[in-house]
């Protein structure tokens, strides 16, 4: 498939900067309102931290280390002060700097999210176009049932059962953690299965996958299902259009060409942007997942800020959300721009 880089050079001068330009500043909006929602919730967080029996001017030390003392608009200038710095504030969950505790939990949430995104952009494309090329069949039947159910059921509903089934029952899967507790692995990247391959530990590297896989597959599950309907209905409104009935009264194959090539293709174009939140969504998703199968994520982190009221925590986690959505939309819209010729036609105008 040829595309013309100039085409993609200017949407990039145009399109895409303007979108990263408005995200950031909706990212700056999001941060002044988890900021201010953070800290107008019930309780004291300098207390929650020290608990109950701490001293009440050590306290009272804490919420004026924390700004916790001064008016909101104050708290949220040193805050932004710190972040053009690099730097998020202590976290009152771990007492270490938030942007620390990111970067050690944040790597485990992503190497999940990157398994998941494989089994749900491989699985919809597969059985999307099955169920999309024989609409009607047994097939397309069978597929639109499991569609339905992985709609209904929730992804922490589908951990526990295949926790419950191929771990405790079958015992072909580990039920909790990234690794077994016999393998000894450096951290690098922090990414499980990239740090052994790095070091050559093939043994490591099964041994992730095989941790990966259960949480991997119920969080891929209820997205999978729905991108899936979609990509058939697609599939099907495509192929009973006139164009594909004249490739077809032409002649040619009509898996390779006629489906595959020219029926797939505008599909894709409804089903990516529907994949692409669903991937960005992973992060608020895998809360739950990650409590179940006990992974050492930030979303498992996030649970533990909100419950002890961790104020840096919180808008730390919630930024790192925005950024993912960020860099999925751009992603998206660039993928966009590559399938459909329309937008690549207005990118131009």
């Amino acid at each position: 498939m040829k595309i013309n880089l100039n085409v993609l050079k200017g949407i990039f001068n145009n399109a895409i900067l303007k979108r990263i330009i408005l995200s950031l500043i909706s990212l700056l909006g999001l941060s002044l309102i988890i900021f201010t929602l953070a800290r107008i919730m019930p309780g004291d967080p300098a207390r929650m931290a020290l608990g109950p029996r701490a001293p009440e001017e050590i306290v009272q030390k804490y919420r004026e280390m924390l700004y916790l003392d001064k008016p909101l608009y104050v708290q949220y200038y040193y805050w932004l002060i710190n972040l053009f710095q690099g730097k998020l504030g202590p976290s009152l969950t771990s007492f270490r700097e938030v942007s620390v505790d990111i970067a050690d939990f944040l790597p485990a949430t992503l190497e999940l999210m990157l398994f998941v995104a494989i089994i749900q952009v491989t699985g919809t494309l597969i059985l999307g176009t099955i169920s999309g090329c024989k609409p009607g069949s047994a097939i397309d039947g069978a597929l639109r049932v499991f569609a339905y159910i992985g709609i209904c059921v929730p992804p922490f509903v589908w951990a526990l059962i295949l926790q419950f089934v191929f771990s405790y029952i079958l015992g072909w899967f580990p039920a909790t953690e990234r690794l077994s507790s016999y393998i000894r692995l450096p951290r690098i990247t922090g990414l499980v299965t990239i740090d052994a391959l790095i070091t050559g530990n093939f043994n490591a590297f099964v041994d992730a996958l095989w941790h990966l896989a259960l949480p991997s597959l119920a969080l891929a599950v209820g997205a999978m299902a729905q991108e899936t309907r979609i990509l058939r209905s697609a599939m099907v409104e495509n192929i009973n259009k006139d164009y594909i009935t004249t490739f077809l009264s032409h002649g040619l194959p009509i898996y390779r060409y006629v489906y595959f090539k020219y029926a797939l293709r505008p599909s894709l174009c409804s089903t990516i942007p529907v994949i692409g939140l669903d991937i960005a969504s992973l992060i608020a998703n895998a809360f739950m997942v990650e409590m179940i199968f006990n992974w050492p994520g930030i979303s498992k982190f996030g649970i533990t800020a909100m419950l002890r009221k961790d104020l840096n925590g919180i808008v730390g986690i919630v930024l790192v959300a925005g950024i993912i959505y960020i860099v999925t939309n751009v992603i998206i819209d660039i993928i966009l721009t590559i399938l459909d010729p329309r937008i690549r036609r207005g990118g131009q105008q």
